[in-house]
């Protein structure tokens, strides 16, 4: 057995979180507990969708998302006096820390508590969160993408295989062809997640249009600076909602394959988030002005038809 590890040892977690959360060792119910505030309070999407798992799986999932959730934040919450050494540091060190949990590590973090005893019980391989975790560095390093090539093996790390090991929560064994929908929902949903952040993003120096399909439709950065939704730039935003369309279209074949309850909660969330795109159709493609959202009244309507549906084929 590994030693434990102190929360404030192991990451860049903000000292906000580790008062409002009292990130300190707990039960193995309570860490989960923890996980479940941390996925409520971050993504009400995902909390919402998961309402309707099966106990055990639910506490898995948000374990997943609170993992990923502060796996990110070493980047996107790091102080400014922290150097890109020690951020890089802190991402390997989180690899380690990873793989050792697989194996039986025992953290006082309870977000890491939580989330070895998933890793252990459904046998979710590590190879997955070592993926998302470079995939995270890459925004250490890469403010645009020049290809749709670029941007898919950027979806595949920080998206996909989130999608992958929730597979694994689901399904003991999934197969392959089950894997490689689950992978095409996550590049779906962060590539909605890039058309509804464009402003957001660029305000941080960072751009996930790809250059060369900028270049196809005659997009300039200056559009973007001047908060211009261009004829142009409304051709490339539904030129990508349609590349997400496609892929939450092939990624419902391996929803389908999945048991009732999880098969409804994905559906729920693929929905739910395919009405980003809905939306930003419906204001015209105009997505630099206002962030666009779906209300919880319309994400209610959405899951009770997705219900009903389910409810008619059982």
């Amino acid at each position: 057995m590994y030693t434990t590890q102190k929360p404030t040892e192991w990451g860049l977690v903000p000292e906000n979180m580790l008062s409002k959360y009292n990130l300190q060792e707990k039960t193995l119910d309570e860490s989960y507990q923890v996980c479940l505030d941390w996925m409520a309070e971050h993504s009400k999407s995902f909390y919402f969708a998961s309402r309707f798992l099966p106990d055990d799986q639910r506490k898995s999932v948000a374990a997943l998302y609170a993992v990923c959730r502060l796996s990110d934040d070493i980047v996107d919450e790091a102080p400014r006096e922290v150097t890109m050494d020690q951020i890089n540091s802190k991402l390997d060190q989180l690899k380690v820390t990873i793989a050792k949990l697989a194996n039986g590590y025992s953290s006082t973090n309870p977000l890491l508590h939580a989330f070895g005893d998933t890793l252990r019980k459904h046998k979710i391989p590590v190879k997955y969160m070592h993926e998302l975790i470079e995939g995270i560095r890459m925004d250490l390093t890469k403010n645009e993408y020049y290809s749709e090539d670029e941007l898919d093996l950027y979806m595949y790390r920080v998206a996909s295989t989130v999608g992958l090991m929730m597979t694994h929560i689901f399904i003991k064994n999934p197969l392959e062809r089950t894997l490689a929908r689950a992978a095409d929902l996550g590049k779906a949903m962060q590539l909605t997640n890039i058309l509804r952040d464009v402003k957001e993003d660029f305000l941080k120096g960072r751009i996930y249009l790809p250059k060369q399909t900028r270049d196809d439709y005659q997009v300039t950065l200056d559009d973007l600076k001047q908060n211009k939704v261009s004829k142009n730039l409304k051709a490339l935003i539904r030129y990508e909602s349609e590349r997400a369309k496609a892929y939450y279209k092939i990624a419902d074949l391996g929803i389908e394959e999945l048991p009732s309850a999880g098969a409804y909660t994905v559906k729920v969330a693929a929905i739910v988030y395919g009405e980003i795109l809905n939306e930003i159709k419906r204001r015209n493609y105009e997505i630099l002005n206002q962030r666009v959202v779906v209300s919880k009244v319309r994400k209610v309507l959405l899951a009770t038809k997705v219900r009903l549906e389910y409810l008619r084929k059982l």
